[in-house]
């Protein structure tokens, strides 16, 4: 990919913020997805199956960091997924073991119906979580977690049909 800029950005009309939907798999590094001409994933081949993580209103979320050392000419990307999950029962808690020691790769469907997929060149790993009870009866009874995605290039923008297809759901 060239370091020339070849276009600029428009402004468009308002946006949403938010996360819809959260699918998780295990990472294979033998996975390997087809990129359009402006790098959105169209395809993919041997990419293991992911299962959906229901997210409530505001209780999902994906950021991407850009770190970029000029000392040492190196740019990559950070990009966190966090998640909620709510009823700390045994599978719940189970779940939470995997998800901590698993490597991962994950779809994210954003509120504006726009499918992000992390874990194109590396794996990523929980990096945060809390489990709790809470103390009042009004407090979540649940886990939060986070996972981070270290890569050169970030997350990627996917075509919809590729979840359901080539990306199996469990």
């Amino acid at each position: 990919m060239s370091c020339i800029i070849n276009n600029g950005y428009t402004l468009g009309c308002s946006s949403i913020g938010g996360v819809e939907e959260v699918y998780i798999g295990t990472f294979a590094a033998a996975a390997t997805y087809t990129l359009s001409a402006t790098n959105v994933i169209t395809g993919a081949t041997s990419a293991p199956t992911v299962y959906l993580f229901e997210q409530d209103v505001e209780y999902g979320g994906l950021s991407q960091t850009g770190v970029f050392t000029r000392e040492n000419g190196t740019v990559h990307y950070d990009t966190v997924l966090s998640i909620k999950l709510i009823e700390l029962d045994a599978a719940l808690r189970n779940t939470i073991l995997a998800l901590g020691k698993a490597p991962i790769y994950a779809v994210v469907k954003s509120n504006t119906g726009l499918f992000y997929l992390l874990g194109l060149e590396t794996a990523g790993r929980a990096t945060n979580g809390v489990a709790s009870l809470g103390t009042a009866m009004s407090d979540m009874n649940g886990a939060t977690m986070e996972f981070t995605f270290k890569s050169q290039n970030g997350a990627f923008l996917m075509d919809a049909s590729v979840l359901g297809t080539d990306i199996s759901i469990g």
